[in-house]
């Protein structure tokens, strides 16, 4: 594989919407989660209402190859990627003076927040 493409600052943050196929094994998306989840990056499945698709993964990742190779995996196992996007945890310049602390939380959260 590539060398790592990692953000300058905070994670790369995929979103994938897709349809459940008829081919669509479940095991097989399962073990792509759990592949994901064991290099660190975290994933959010969504169960989605309406008719422009049937799940959403939201995966945030410190290597863009990573979450690439997350959706190639997701669609071998069946899913048909329906619409995605990619965008980055940040700091708004408004929030430049925050404690690092709150800082660090913005740029790497860790999902779901604590207690929920």
């Amino acid at each position: 594989m590539s060398e790592p493409a990692t953000p300058a600052e905070g994670l790369g943050v995929l979103h994938l919407f897709c349809r459940v196929g008829p081919l669509a094994d479940s095991d097989a998306v399962r073990a792509v989660v759990g592949a994901a989840e064991t290099t660190g990056d975290q994933v959010v499945p969504v169960a989605v209402l309406g008719h422009k698709a049937d799940l959403a993964f939201m995966v945030l990742g410190d290597d863009l190859w990573r979450l690439r190779g997350l959706q190639t995996g997701l669609t071998e196992a069946g899913l048909e990627v329906v619409d995605s996007y990619v965008s980055l945890t940040e700091v708004s310049e408004y929030a430049a003076d925050i404690p690092d602390e709150m800082k660090e939380a913005r740029l790497r959260p860790v999902l779901p927040p604590e207690g929920k």
